[in-house]
């Protein structure tokens, strides 16, 4: 197995790199206009891979991508943790009842102002929908989700609204990150909305067409916002390939690319011209887990799971699938950018010890190098994405290195819909069936819920889960992390659920690795959020041509 990228691709950017062929015309971007214009940029074009159905609120890929323009979080937090006001400034003096003001002048597209009540009303309609806001919710098998909030109060001006928490909490800035408020004058009392009205945002730009035959989703910028946006127009360009995506980057038919919480392959970032930049960013996301069904199979035995975290080869994931900055990950999991990250024991192959776990679950090896017990060779069931080139071929490294170990592996390669019902609670209906799979957290998951990636590992968590971990260990663990008073003490309750990650193996990080972002090299002034990297506002406010 090795690293590689499609012929076609290498050799467009190697005649690209030497002038013997490709586009010479002017990027996007261009020459900061001639004619006058309030704009330094008239328009930006923003590759992507991400699919687009219809282009509303309600669509998750299209909520995502609108999150720079028109549906701005409360919050952002940048690649260094800090959290700063997007809509909303915030402050607390307990770490229990946080409160959210408004920043003056914002309104939604149609000129009804952005008021605290929308705030308020988006948390009951999302408590309405499911999620322990306000009300303690239970699922079909009797599990209690506790509600995040004991209570509210709006300000007299309609701008602010305190939300006190039932427990104190110095991460509650870190749900606001992703928190998307609605217009509450436009679903109010309504059973559904149409599409203009589910593309009604309060942002920096205003939605403006959206073609999905010709793959893009454009906007423009927003007049009554009370910062003037540097670029007029934003055209999110969708493409079904990575490599068309690179060829239209180089080539200069785009200004920059950008995915979900995913930077560019080590892959791609190897073979672009001089033309294009790349900004390195530590990641708070995990590229390749390898997570375990802890409740039942073949991995409900802790001796297996230990034996596997010990016959795998880390460098070889580092090598193969990461970049230049990637690093062997440490058995408490979370990279070296969470909040509350505590050193564990780094991972490391050794089969003596893998065997010795085998041989502790009651496995003795068997004349064809296979470890056996009770007539029966060991074998488990290894699910991943077949859409995610990466996730592939780290299960099929997996399958190898197990099998020289002496484990069968089956691979069970799924479209996207398959493999969600098979591996989360929400898409599975609380019925997780996979053995193991290849998964890819992200920095808005692993700080989800208590942090540190708890939400994919917590068996009892209504949307993730797959890990399916039931433990009263863990669940004590969690508990104090989410009863934290201070951030000390949340430092030193995380540093207790890393210990538990590092003592039972429920999971591996198969390799930590920066993002890589690339951007034409005519850009300054960018830079990357932690949660949405070069797709924020901040950059449309800040970008310039050099």
């Amino acid at each position: 197995m090795k690293k590689y990228i499609s012929l076609a691709l290498t050799l467009v950017l190697l005649c690209s790199l030497l002038g013997g062929c490709g586009k010479t015309e002017e990027s996007s971007a261009g020459p900061e206009s001639e004619i006058s214009s309030p704009y330094a940029i008239e328009q930006l074009t923003v590759g992507t891979t991400m699919s687009i159905e219809k282009a509303v609120r309600e669509e998750y890929n299209y909520d995502v991508l609108a999150s720079s323009t028109t549906e701005l979080p409360l919050l952002r937090q940048d690649v260094e943790g800090h959290y700063e006001p997007l809509l909303c400034d915030f402050t607390t003096e307990d770490s229990i009842t946080w409160i959210y003001t408004v920043r003056e002048g914002l309104q939604w597209d149609d000129g009804e102002p952005l008021t605290a009540a929308d705030i308020l009303f988006t948390l009951e309609y999302d408590d309405a929908a499911g999620t322990a806001n306000f009300n303690d919710k239970t699922d079909s098998e009797g599990k209690v989700s506790a509600a995040r909030y004991a209570g509210y109060e709006l300000s007299e001006d309609g701008r602010s609204i305190s939300l006190t928490l039932a427990e104190p909490n110095v991460r509650e800035p870190g749900n606001m990150v992703y928190f998307r408020v609605m217009p509450r004058h436009i679903y109010e009392g309504k059973d559904a909305v149409s599409e203009a009205e589910a593309r009604i945002g309060c942002g920096p730009y205003v939605f403006e067409s959206f073609n999905k035959e010709a793959g893009t989703v454009s906007f423009t910028a927003n007049e009554n916002y009370p910062e003037q946006p540097r670029v007029g127009r934003i055209v999110f360009r969708l493409f079904g390939s990575e490599d068309t995506m690179y060829m239209a980057l180089q080539q200069g038919d785009v200004d920059l690319v950008w995915n979900y919480s995913t930077g560019v392959s080590a892959n791609y970032a190897s073979v672009l011209g001089e033309n294009v930049s790349l900004m390195s960013v530590s990641a708070a996301n995990v590229p390749a887990v390898l997570g375990f069904n802890n409740a039942k199979g073949f991995f409900a035995d802790e001796n297996l799971r230990l034996a596997v975290s010990w016959a795998l080869d880390y460098q070889q994931f580092k090598t193969l699938f990461g970049s230049e900055y990637a690093a062997t990950p440490n058995r408490g999991f979370v990279p070296a950018t969470t909040l509350g990250y505590t050193d564990t024991e780094v991972l490391a192959h050794d089969a003596t010890k893998a065997e010795a776990y085998m041989n502790a679950a009651g496995y003795t090896k068997n004349a064809g190098g296979y470890f056996e017990k009770d007539g029966s060779e060991a074998a488990f069931t290894l699910s991943c994405n077949a859409e995610k080139e990466t996730h592939a071929g780290c299960a099929e490294l997996i399958k190898t290195q197990l099998e020289a170990f002496g484990i069968h592996v089956e691979l069970d390669s799924l479209d996207k819909d398959s493999y969600n019902a098979r591996t989360s609670n929400k898409f599975s209906g609380n019925n997780v069936t996979m053995e193991a799979a290849i998964y890819g957290f992200t920095a808005a998951g692993m700080g989800m819920g208590s942090g540190l990636g708890t939400i994919y590992v917590d068996g009892s968590h209504a949307v993730q889960g797959g890990c399916q971990v039931f433990d009263e260990g863990f669940a004590a663990a969690r508990k104090l992390l989410d009863e934290a008073y201070s951030i000390e003490e949340y430092y030193r309750c995380a540093a207790g659920v890393q210990g538990w990650y590092a003592a039972h193996c429920p999971l591996l990080a198969l390799y930590w690795d920066n993002l890589l972002y690339a951007y034409s090299s005519r850009l300054d002034g960018l830079s990357a959020d932690a949660l949405f990297g070069l797709n924020n506002a901040a950059n449309w406010l800040n970008v310039s041509v050099k």
